[in-house]
């Protein structure tokens, strides 16, 4: 098994707070947290099923749709083909169960403590929709048991076992307190053409998946835009999180309703997948990887993900090729590492998703901002005016400001090219990109920043 998947991981939202006080910094920090801050669930069952899917206020759309089982288990898109991943007999799932176990009761960073230690399995149908289980463990014979009673059953279920790993801990921090509910205020829209894009469709009939923690539904600006709702922290959809209300609004804020702001793709639908605490932004890989795999099974054609940490997980990368086998765009932050040594991130660090860096309003790299060789994108993520809970609005930074605005012209692009695959979408989105910094690509800016109106002619 790759080394990867016992190393600390420890994601979060890449989002600067601005204060009236002060500029408080919160990047994608590679620091361990010396205390767990999510709860483990209350038993050792595996929890292997995401919560039944919630639909959102007035959503007589149909966008969103459920795959249905055939099609959520159909054969991956041969356009999108993804690697064979290495199948773990049960006594190997066991023997790294132990390995888990151990690492989970030394690594300060990992939910659950003495006496119920987290350890999650991921296996593949033949299909390559993962399947995601997870268990509290009291001792390591426990792990050991279970583990090889989950692998063997995944088994004679014709699954393929690809890890065993410890849990790992997801975060995100902040919120933004300056309110200014104007169009005029939003200066990533004014430079850039995402408006003259809507006379040719202003992204009707895209669903787009937010993982995050947990969009405000009754804001007056996302009211009714959101389709289906599912939580995996276990404080349920009424709680919601700034941070996640801000990227949804960036993508879809009502037009023309006489209040806030405007999204730049405000025809979409939302696909609301809680996989963070609203409070405090805190969640598990695990988590975050079935709100991806539910995001898929309910149609999302385009997912955002601004979230980041300093590595990578075998359930979270399943779940990343399980929606490229469907045909999703997939767009992540960056990272927010460009004052602390440009560490990487992921998990725009994977292939698939679109890593998405930060500029200014006057087309600079956000300092902020990671340069690095996985950067695909760059698109406005500083000072960005969106919705908060509470029917407030405020300033963000950072690059999960800028993702929403790729996830935007993702859908806007899918919305205008029905007919094209995801990896169409993206090569319009790069190849029509404004050059910025080195002539070509380049670790700063990508291929450039984007180009609406180019990207969707």
């Amino acid at each position: 098994m790759a080394q990867a998947w016992f190393r600390s991981i420890r994601l979060h939202m890449g989002v600067f707070v601005v204060s009236t006080a002060v500029l408080a910094i919160s990047a994608c920090s590679a620091t361990p947290a010396t205390t767990p801050t999510t709860s483990p669930p209350p038993t050792s069952a595996p929890t292997t099923s995401p919560p039944a899917a919630q639909p959102g206020p007035n959503d007589t759309s149909g966008t969103c749709s459920p795959l249905g089982v055939a099609a959520a288990s159909a054969p991956p898109d041969p356009a999108n083909p993804i690697s064979p991943a290495e199948s773990l007999t049960p006594q190997q799932a066991a023997a790294q169960a132990s390995t888990a176990f151990v690492y989970a009761l030394i690594d300060p960073t990992v939910p659950g403590g003495p006496g119920s230690v987290p350890v999650v399995v991921t296996s593949l149908d033949p299909a390559g929709r993962p399947e995601i289980q997870s268990i509290l463990a009291a001792n390591v014979n426990q792990a050991r048991h279970e583990v090889e009673a989950i692998s063997a059953d995944s088994v004679a279920k014709g699954q393929q076992v690809v890890s065993v790993e410890p849990e790992a801990e997801l975060h995100t921090v902040g919120s933004a307190v300056t309110n200014d509910p104007y169009r005029a205020s939003q200066w990533s829209l004014t430079q850039l053409d995402f408006e003259s894009t809507w006379s040719t469709g202003n992204g009707t009939g895209v669903c787009v998946g937010v993982v995050d923690s947990g969009i405000a539904l009754d804001h007056p600006d996302l009211s009714g835009k959101v389709a289906a709702s599912a939580d995996w922290t276990g404080e349920g959809v009424s709680s919601y999180g700034n941070h996640a209300t801000h990227v949804a609004g960036i993508i879809a804020a009502k037009p023309n309703n006489s209040q806030g702001i405007v999204g730049a793709a405000p025809g979409v639908t939302l696909l609301n997948a809680k996989a963070l605490s609203a409070a405090l932004g805190e969640g598990t890989t695990s988590g975050v990887a079935q709100a991806i795999v539910w995001a898929v099974d309910n149609g999302a054609r385009v997912i955002n993900a601004s979230i980041g940490g300093s590595s990578g997980s075998s359930a979270l990368l399943q779940a990343i090729n399980y929606a490229q086998a469907h045909d999703v765009v997939f767009i992540a932050s960056g990272g927010n590492e460009g004052l602390k040594g440009n560490s990487s991130s992921w998990p725009a660090s994977y292939e698939w998703p679109i890593a998405t860096a930060s500029i200014t309003d006057t087309g600079a790299l956000s300092p902020f901002s990671t340069q690095a060789s996985y950067i695909d994108i760059a698109a406005p993520g500083s000072s960005i005016l969106s919705t908060l809970t509470s029917n407030r609005y405020g300033y963000m930074s950072g690059t999960s400001m800028a993702a929403p605005h790729v996830a935007a012209l993702a859908a806007l692009a899918r919305a205008a090219h029905p007919s094209e695959s995801a990896t169409q979408i993206r090569s319009r989105i790069e190849n029509t990109a404004t050059d910025s910094g080195s002539a070509g690509w380049d670790s700063s800016f990508g291929w450039g920043v984007i180009s609406p109106s180019a990207a969707v002619r």
